[in-house]
């Protein structure tokens, strides 16, 4: 046991601060008590000068600091991986990966043994959870691979333990789904920062499963048009893996849902698509390879309106070894008739592009060229554009303000009369648009959602805004656009999608009108390039960027065209489009098995808009025909649920009834969404070893090839493993409770004792 001060001051500051205090008791206070017997002058000052001392031994900061010597034995954790995958048999001489990992355990029995000696061992088997075993057996049943909630796992329950070290068998491969799909290497920071323990990984299996056998298989599946018109050309994209398939023809093909007859809530039966003139419905593949990813596009017509499953399927050949992943399936949602668009802008290369929408979906874009942003031909502009009902959608591309106004008459009163009836509004980058065009003091001011001043206005002999972007940069999702139908390019990885995108050689720079505004889209410096808005009945947007051709130019035509499909559908709120009274969506169609399914609700009056307060019955029919109630969250224009209970693969519906003041407001709204076939553990059972060496590396552990498992564990007995370990414990004198007890009742006592005298 130590004593130690630490002053709050250096010693001289302190010694200066004591004797001033002392010195203050003395001089000041006797003359107060001179009046008093001498034995109660005397008991006043010493009770004063004991309260000075107290706070001059507060001052000094004194603790006691006691050391233990904590005997407890250390621990190392032992994880044998126990999931499927550890039966694939590309171990020496075929044995499969768990059989190796026995092996292996029992080859060092001995060096083991005598680790035993000086260490406790723990021996966990895992897959999902954490199994405490006295011997690992063959048994290798596990649906999943969880290894970072195992890691969480572990950090918990030898939380009171002294873990010293982790030891990592394992084919290092992360498959896990839904709530159990922890990151392990967030897991492992953890443990390490917590705990300050090495994982040391040993690697069992190969990420190469050229011995695997035949196995055919869609990977992944994209619609670039998830939400088409009837009798339009829908691309779709997909990914296959062919396994053991070299020298052999493989056909690839498209189903789509057969609904004749089907009821909501009934699934059809998949039937191929037949070849036709405008679509590609099927096509064969050869490779040489033994494995090999490739990318295949095909095509198919909507015929009909309605929501359909659309499968990609790999067709199956004799021999496989798994069939539930040659086929993958989402939605489709086909809608009667298009949407008609006006744009306004300049010649420029952003406007060629725009208008292959024409091309790609039912919308109907006709473009209004002003010569040279400025009022070079305004008799071009016909009033007739904004009478009511004439288009769903305006864009204004580069072009100031004074563009619309024509003989005298400003239009952009009559757009924005258009804008507060229900049409959306859409403003896309450029260097004479927004506060440089003009904008600030226009009609549309007040419904952009982007904050603008009358003296950004370019003069006469000004050429580009004054205040842009000017650095190369690339737009990506911000974490609530992310979420959003706006900017979903893919189902399955978005972000990944938009980061492969061209950057772009500056944007206008954006600023949010209010806290009301929703930035979708930001630069990697998180400058605001997408900024959307509902106002009233309609939506508006602001884009600060111009230079989406480049996606179209650099192979990415289905993005660029996927995105502005979407902008414009947005804009025109047809994306979920619905004018039943209640309504319900899930987006995305389709999920992997354990995923959480986002369920979006809502009810609206006749003339669409929200009806506030109302109460919504949830309910999702299962693959196998039970009913699960959902508990919805409510929000401002309708309410929320999440459905996590999608372990089995197939059709899932969701119904929704809606009622305000015990009276239904409509039918109920009915929904689908897919769970995909397959098997998390199996479909790829490719061992990680990079994985495993970032555990390594993040921990400061080592990857141990199973041959030198030996040398591993020999190494440890030669260094020896601590067993005692001291413990420090200080007790501060200063802070607590009995030094303010102290202080407070000898000012007490002092005062009392004056107050009982006649001195108070």
């Amino acid at each position: 046991m130590r004593f130690l001060v630490e002053p709050v001051w250096s010693w001289p500051w302190i010694g200066v601060a004591a004797a001033a205090m002392l010195a203050l008791v003395l001089l000041t206070y006797p003359p107060r008590v001179r009046s008093l017997p001498p034995r109660w002058r005397y008991t006043l000052i010493g009770l004063r000068l004991l309260t000075a001392l107290v706070l001059i031994f507060a001052m000094l900061r004194p603790s006691i600091q006691i050391e233990e010597t904590d005997k407890q034995h250390s621990e190392i954790a032992v994880l044998f991986d126990s999931s499927g995958s550890m039966n694939t048999p590309d171990g020496p001489g075929g044995l499969t990966r768990r059989e190796s990992l026995l092996k292996t355990w029992q080859d060092n029995q001995s060096v083991l043994e005598a680790l035993g000696k000086e260490i406790d061992l723990k021996l966990l088997d895992f897959a999902a959870d954490l199994k405490p075993v006295v011997t690992p057996d063959k048994v290798a049943d596990g649906k999943m691979t969880a290894i970072g909630k195992v890691l969480d796992e572990l950090r918990e329950q030898t939380r009171n333990d002294r873990l010293v070290g982790v030891l990592l068998l394992s084919d290092g491969a992360q498959r896990a789904g839904g709530e159990d799909d922890v990151d392990p290497l967030i897991a492992a920071r953890r443990l390490s920062e917590e705990r300050g323990v090495p994982i040391n990984p040993v690697l069992f299996g190969t990420s190469e499963l050229s011995t695997s056998g035949l196995d055919l298989s869609v990977e992944e599946l994209i619609l670039d048009q998830p939400v088409t018109f009837e009798r339009k050309t829908v691309p779709v994209r997909m990914q296959v893996r062919l396994q053991g398939a070299a020298g052999k023809k493989v056909k690839v093909r498209l189903l789509m849902e057969d609904r004749t007859g089907k009821a909501l809530g009934e699934s059809g039966p998949l039937k191929p698509i037949p070849l036709s003139q405008d679509a590609k419905p099927f096509t064969e593949l050869r490779t040489n390879e033994n494995s090999v990813a490739m990318n295949v596009e095909l095509s198919f017509i909507a015929e009909q309106p309605g929501d359909y499953k659309i499968a990609a399927e790999v067709v199956p050949e004799e021999g496989e070894i798994k069939l539930n992943n040659n086929l993958l399936e989402t939605l489709v949602t086909v809608r009667k008739g298009g949407l008609r668009v006006a744009y306004f802008d300049t010649l420029r290369i952003e406007q060629k592009f725009l208008r292959e929408l024409n091309d790609t979906a039912k919308i109907q874009l006709d473009t209004q060229f002003i010569l040279g942003g400025q009022r070079g031909n305004p008799a071009a502009l016909d009033p007739k554009l904004f009478e009511p009902g004439a288009y769903d959608v305006y864009l204004i591309g580069d072009l100031p303000a004074d563009a619309f106004k024509v003989q005298g008459r400003d239009l952009l009163e009559l757009l924005a009369a258009r804008v507060r009836e229900g049409a959306g509004l859409g403003m896309l980058g450029g260097s004479r648009n927004f506060g440089a065009g003009g904008y600030a003091s226009s009609p549309l001011a007040e419904l952009l959602p982007v904050r603008m001043s009358s003296t950004e206005r370019l003069g006469p002999n000004d050429k580009t805004a004054r205040n842009g972007i000017e650095h190369p940069l690339r737009m990506l999702p911000t974490r609530d656009g992310d979420r959003k139908y706006l900017m979903q390019l893919s189902t399955l990885q978005n972000d990944q999608t938009w980061r492969q995108l061209p950057e772009m050689s500056g944007a206008n720079r954006l600023t949010p009108k209010s806290g009301a505004v929703e930035i979708l889209a930001e630069s990697e410096q998180q400058e605001p390039l997408l900024i959307v808005a509902d106002t009233g009945k309609s939506r508006v947007l602001a884009l600060g960027i111009d230079e989406t051709w480049k996606w179209h130019l650099h192979g990415h035509a289905a993005e660029h065209q996927r995105f502005w499909q979407q902008v414009m559908l947005w804009l025109a709120r047809k994306e979920f489009e619905s004018d039943q009274p209640v309504w319900v969506r899930v987006e995305p169609r389709s999920f992997s098995p354990q995923s959480q399914v986002p369920i979006e609700m809502g009810a609206q009056d006749g003339q669409g808009n929200p009806i506030a307060d109302a109460q919504y019955d949830v309910e999702v029919v299962t693959p196998d025909g039970k009913t699960e109630k959902v508990i919805p969250q409510r929000q401002p224009t309708g309410a929320l649920a999440e459905f996590s209970k999608t372990s089995a693969p197939g059709d899932y519906w969701v119904r929704v009834n809606a009622s305000k003041d015990g009276q239904a407001l409509g039918i109920s709204a009915m929904t689908r969404f897919v769970v995909d076939a397959r098997d998390l553990e199996l479909d790829n059972p490719s061992a990680d070893p990079t994985l495993m060496s970032e555990l390594a590396a993040l921990t400061g552990g080592t990857v141990i090839p199973p041959e030198n498992l030996t040398d591993f564990l020999n190494t440890l007995l030669k260094e020896g493993i601590p067993s005692e370990f001291k413990r420090t414990q200080r007790i501060n004198l200063w802070d607590g409770w009995p030094l303010l007890l102290i202080f407070v009742g000898l000012m007490t006592l002092e005062w009392t004792l004056r107050k009982w005298k006649g001195l108070v």
